[in-house]
């Protein structure tokens, strides 16, 4: 019916609009138009300051709700619902971005929160001066390209919280370059840009310290710890480790207890 403004403020949530996942990360802002149907889930300690919100005048606006989850059917309200952003050519606005000046519409928003839990006419009216005032920065935003460092700090995000949850598997290029909906080639080209190293070499890395906190911190056989963290066997493991480590994990193992005695 309205608007549905997000900041992700801590945490990671996963967007599912209109059936398209969109990624929120820290820092970055999701706006979710009147009539998209969407669902949302949280991944760890999620603060999300959020706020619905109207662009536009209804004199409708007193019989016009918040929709609640389940509510898929709506078309006999929809004389109630806020037109979207196309009515000012606003069609390719992204639900998920990275505005040029995040500062201020951070606090825009965090503003309109305070203000919308005082029920009261001057707070009324300072709520849609600040939504008009968030009408403009999200029209100056959507004139703009996003920064190549953004897309790299996204790219960066979402490789190593996918590489980190699935060390056990046995992670091929075209998976990953599936992933985050980039050619093969272009993948690797983009990785080595943002990690200095392939995806083979960064992968293999990631295991290694893995293994290494697990042999720190744990009794588990060293077949298991192959197992955990990727390898085909503990053989595959011990050769692999003693090429980065420059010590088999038993000398690691040992090294580790030693210096925890010495504590």
């Amino acid at each position: 019916m309205d608007y549905l403004f997000l900041y992700m403020e801590k945490g990671r949530y996963v967007l599912t609009i209109e059936g398209v996942e969109y990624e929120l990360l820290e820092g970055e802002f999701a706006l979710i138009q009147p009539g998209q149907l969407f669902t949302t889930h949280g991944f760890g300690d999620c603060v999300v300051p959020n706020a619905h919100l109207d662009f536009f005048y209804n004199p409708l606006r007193e019989k016009s709700f918040v929709t609640t989850p389940g509510m898929t059917v709506l078309n006999k309200y929809t004389r109630l619902a806020q037109p979207g952003l196309d009515v000012l050519g606003l069609k390719s606005m992204p639900p998920v971005f990275a505005p040029d000046n995040p500062k201020k519409m951070k606090n825009t928003i965090l503003q309109m929160v305070e203000f919308h839990k005082s029920n009261n006419l001057a707070s009324i009216l300072k709520v849609q001066q600040l939504a008009l005032d968030l009408l403009a920065q999200l029209i100056e935003n959507s004139s703009q390209r996003p920064p190549s460092d953004y897309i790299e700090h996204r790219f960066k995000a979402k490789m190593e919280a996918y590489l980190s949850s699935n060390l056990t598997e046995s992670l091929s290029i075209a998976e990953m370059a599936h992933y985050v909906g980039y050619s093969e080639s272009h993948f690797c080209l983009i990785f080595k840009k943002v990690f200095g190293e392939s995806p083979h070499h960064y992968l293999v890395r990631m295991r290694i310290m893995k293994a290494k906190e697990l042999l720190r911190t744990t009794e588990l056989h060293l077949e298991v710890i192959a197992q955990y963290c990727g390898f085909a066997n503990a053989s595959h493991f011990s050769k692999t480790f003693k090429l980065h480590a420059d010590m088999t994990p038993t000398q690691f193992r040992q090294n580790a207890s030693a210096e925890m005695d010495e504590v």
